[in-house]
């Protein structure tokens, strides 16, 4: 095993081959660190100035000023975030078939309309009304 002999201000050190080696992989480790804080130091200098940019270059009137939701969205892309979101709403309509044992028809439509349920997981949703149509035996 091949070592390394320094010397310091306290004195003689022995380091071994593998020690140096993973002293070295720290020091690459870092360097790599340095290149991301490099990057991510420019990133917030060009958001800096975008969003500076966008503020000087619109119209101020008695030291205020109207920003359409589309200019805000246009910057919000340009420095790499997510644009700003409307609320959408609207009706719809769920068509399908069902099976389930029942006594008879009213009994299935019953444990239909009773235990059907509706998710949408990406906003709310109210179900107003559900109706079984065309319930028959033997489907």
């Amino acid at each position: 095993m091949n070592t390394i002999q320094i010397t310091t201000a306290d004195g003689m050190v022995n380091y071994t081959e593998a020690e140096i080696v993973r002293f070295i992989d720290k020091a690459k480790g870092i360097d790599d660190l340095n290149e991301l804080l490099n990057k991510q130091s420019n990133t917030i200098r060009s958001i800096k100035e975008n969003v500076r940019d966008f503020f000087s270059e619109v119209e101020w009137e008695n030291n205020e000023q109207t920003v359409s939701k589309s200019d805000v969205n246009e910057l919000l892309e340009r420095i790499g975030s997510h644009k700003l979101t409307s609320q959408y709403g609207g009706s719809f309509t769920i068509t399908g078939t069902f099976q389930v044992e029942a006594e008879d028809e009213d009994d299935a439509r019953n444990k239909f309309e009773e235990g059907v349920d509706v998710n949408f997981y990406d906003g709310d949703i109210t179900v107003d009304q559900v109706e079984a149509n065309d319930v028959e035996e033997d489907y």
